[in-house]
């Protein structure tokens, strides 16, 4: 009796296993959101998908990510003159300089990087170096991540630089998925 007991118990315990995976694998199957088709390169699946639900062509998938991060790029000079007011009091003056100086040029220069990719898409970017550009942007980024090599990142800075990657990011998926790019 005992022994039909355990093989009783054993059938039921791994009917529930299968049942539970099964029930796992079909909800990681199913996404809660309507996928984008310009989203299926990205990270960050959902992020992009929200940021490009508006769009229904690769031209306004761009465009809506790209004016998204430029807006992002402008708000980093009034975030790093906080910034550099929340360094650690003991931070060297010289270094707080080099910080605020060497992030500055950063951010200004991802930003230009970000206008001459919005003209060339106007264009229609033929040379198709939109990718490189974005890419060289997220470069310039971290370059100014770079500057924290003697002191921590402030926490309200990380965040938006981790912000501003995530766009860069998303950028460059929505970019990757460019009709004559993939045909």
């Amino acid at each position: 009796m005992s022994y039909r007991n355990g093989v009783t118990l054993s059938l039921v315990s791994l009917a529930l296993t299968c049942v539970l995976f099964a029930c796992q694998s079909s909800a990681q199957q199913a996404p809660a959101y309507k996928e984008s088709p310009f989203c299926v390169k990205a990270l960050d699946k959902p992020f992009c998908n929200e940021v490009v639900k508006a769009a229904n062509t690769w031209q306004e998938a761009i465009t809506g990510v790209l004016s998204e991060t430029i807006m992002q790029i402008k708000l980093a000079e009034p975030i790093m003159a906080n910034m550099l007011a929340k360094l650690p009091p003991t931070t060297d003056q010289k270094l707080k300089n080099k910080i605020g100086k060497g992030c500055k040029e950063s951010y200004n220069d991802a930003l230009e990087t970000l206008k001459e990719v919005e003209e060339l898409l106007k264009t229609g970017d033929k040379t198709k170096s939109a990718n490189i550009k974005i890419s060289a942007a997220m470069t310039r980024l971290d370059d100014c991540k770079g500057e924290f090599k003697k002191t921590p990142m402030p926490a309200e800075f990380a965040t938006f630089y981790q912000g501003s990657k995530k766009l860069l990011s998303t950028c460059l998926a929505v970019e990757r998925t460019r009709p004559d790019l993939l045909s």
